[in-house]
């Protein structure tokens, strides 16, 4: 019988190889040049770059955050300068209200009033400015409140001539707005022609109090029935809640004089009497009022016989007078290195106390 060969019988028959076979094997061995340490080197690159970046990131932030305290420090320190020269500036207007020689009678000419040293005074590391910012004012120095009309001390007259000067009022509409601010101020109940007491405030939507008691600041002027936001701008620059309650002839200002019921031929006579033969404000000439009884006589060639009537009967009502208690200090200082700048309002007594200080 012919032996025929079955290649299934035997089991110990040798694969045959490939010259694909040493390559693979190479891959799975990892060696050098192979696929995977290719892919296992570029694997760990991007991982160092992505550390890197997230490492730069996190520096310029750190850095960024840092360079932003640092400002912050420097403008904070720059503020905190300034504001020990306010102090100082402070000192300074004490020291020029201590050098007024008389407290009897206070005038544009006095020490306080014009300096112009104060614009700017120069220090070690910056500098303050103390400037007259009224209504009507300009320049160096100190405001005594006492050139201001009084809102605790005005008879309503005054606050009604005051509202239709200023803020353009109408005359009822100035009645109506001068009677309440008497309703507010006054201890009692009893309310004014057209004023408010306490049951309009209660009335309101936001119900409040009617006060029934002295201004504390001007401010308080926008609680009083008919009072806008318009009309207090126009009005608060000539007001004021310091002081003795006097309004002071040799500094009162225009609009003030105006409020007491003068005309305009009144009006424009005093400042002629007052501004001296040169006809200038703060000269060496100006006339000095040391007397608001013995004013009338010597007025009656400047000033027309009805308002020098008002001018007596407002002197009765111990409303005029020729001294000041309480001065305005507008300061602005400025710090160099680094860079700061406040501005602050300060209101000082005759003995250099700080009655009220503002901060900007």
């Amino acid at each position: 019988m012919r032996h025929q060969h079955n290649p299934l019988a035997n089991p110990r028959r040798e694969p045959r190889t490939t010259a694909v076979q040493p390559w693979r094997d190479s891959v799975v061995r990892g060696e050098s040049g192979g696929f995977a340490s290719r892919w296992q080197r570029g694997s760990v690159l991007l991982y160092v770059v992505w550390v890197v970046v997230m490492l730069a990131l996190f520096v310029v932030s750190v850095s960024g955050q840092a360079l932003e305290g640092l400002h912050l420090g420097d403008r904070l320190l720059g503020q905190l300068q300034a504001a020990y020269l306010a102090r100082a500036a402070r000192e300074y207007a004490a020291d020029l209200i201590a050098q007024d020689p008389t407290d009897v009678v206070d005038h544009a000419n006095d020490p306080w009033a014009q300096h112009p040293a104060g614009c700017p005074y120069r220090l070690e590391g910056g500098s303050f400015s103390l400037l007259r910012r009224g209504a009507t004012e300009s320049g160096c120095g100190l405001i005594d409140e006492e050139s201001r009309i009084n809102l605790n001390t005005a008879p309503g007259t005054v606050l009604q001539a005051l509202l239709m000067t200023v803020a353009g009022l109408r005359e009822d509409e100035a009645h109506s707005l001068a009677a309440a601010i008497q309703d507010w101020r006054d201890p009692d109940t009893d309310e004014h022609d057209a004023g408010a007491e306490q049951y309009y405030y209660l009335s309101r939507e936001n119900a409040y109090d009617c006060k029934d008691g002295p201004f504390e600041n001007v401010e308080e002027l926008l609680l009083v029935k008919g009072m806008t936001a318009s009309i207090y701008e126009q009005v608060a620059p000539y007001v004021t809640t310091e002081g003795s309650g006097q309004l002071n002839l040799n500094t009162a200002s225009e609009p003030a004089l105006r409020a007491l019921g003068w005309s305009a031929e009144g009006v424009a006579g005093f400042l002629a009497y007052r501004d001296g033969e040169d006809s200038q404000p703060q000269t060496a000439d100006d006339r000095v009022v040391v007397s608001v009884e013995d004013l009338s006589s010597e007025l009656r060639p400047y000033v027309p016989n009805e308002d020098l009537v008002r001018l007596v009967r407002l002197t009765q009502d111990k409303f005029l007078g020729v001294a000041s208690t309480v001065f305005r200090a507008t300061v602005v200082a400025s710090a160099i290195h680094p860079q700061g700048e406040v501005h602050v309002t300060c209101l000082l007594d005759r003995d250099g106390h700080v009655r009220a200080w503002t901060e900007q």
